[in-house]
C-alpha cells in the first residue's frame, strides 16, 4: 500500500491505469517562457533567412539586367549589319524595338528607367548605376 501511494506522488500515475493524471483547467495552455521561447527562436530563424533573401534578390536583378544588356547589344549589332551602319553611328531605342526587339526592356533595380543605347561599337548602360549592371563586350 505504502508503495502505490509513492508510486503516485513520484509518477502522478495511478497504479492500476497507468494513466497521467489530467491536470487543473487553470494549467491549460503555454507558459509565458515558453511563448517567448518560440518567438525568439523565430526572430533568429527570420535573422538569418532575411540577409539571404535579400542578396539573392539583387543577384537576379543583376543578371536580368546584363541579360537585358545583351539583348540591346545583340539588337544594335543585327541593326549594323542590317543598315550597314559604321562604328560610331548613332542608334536609338526606336530603331532596334519594332524590328530587333519585342520590348523596351527596363532594368529591375532602375525604378523603370529606360536604358541607355549608345552609339553602335559601344555597350549599352544601366540607369540604375550599380557598378554590377553592366555588359562590356569587346568582340573577342
Amino acid at each position: 500500500m505504502v508503495c502505490k501511494v509513492m508510486w503516485k506522488t513520484l509518477h502522478r500515475r495511478t497504479a492500476l491505469s497507468g494513466a497521467i493524471m489530467r491536470r487543473d483547467s487553470r494549467e491549460r495552455g503555454f507558459t509565458l517562457v515558453e511563448i517567448m521561447v518560440v518567438v525568439l527562436i523565430i526572430g533568429i530563424l527570420v535573422s538569418l533567412a532575411l540577409p539571404s533573401w535579400m542578396n539573392a534578390r539583387a543577384r537576379a536583378q543583376t543578371r536580368i539586367c546584363v541579360a537585358n544588356l545583351r539583348q540591346i547589344h545583340q539588337a544594335k549589332e543585327m541593326y549594323a549589319l542590317a543598315t550597314r551602319a559604321q562604328t560610331g553611328a548613332t542608334v536609338s531605342m526606336s530603331d532596334l524595338v519594332p524590328q530587333y526587339l519585342d520590348h523596351e526592356p527596363f532594368c529591375p533595380a532602375g525604378g523603370g528607367a529606360a536604358y541607355t543605347v549608345n552609339p553602335i561599337g559601344t555597350p549599352p548602360q544601366c540607369p540604375s548605376g550599380i557598378p554590377s549592371h553592366r555588359f562590356d563586350w569587346t568582340g573577342d
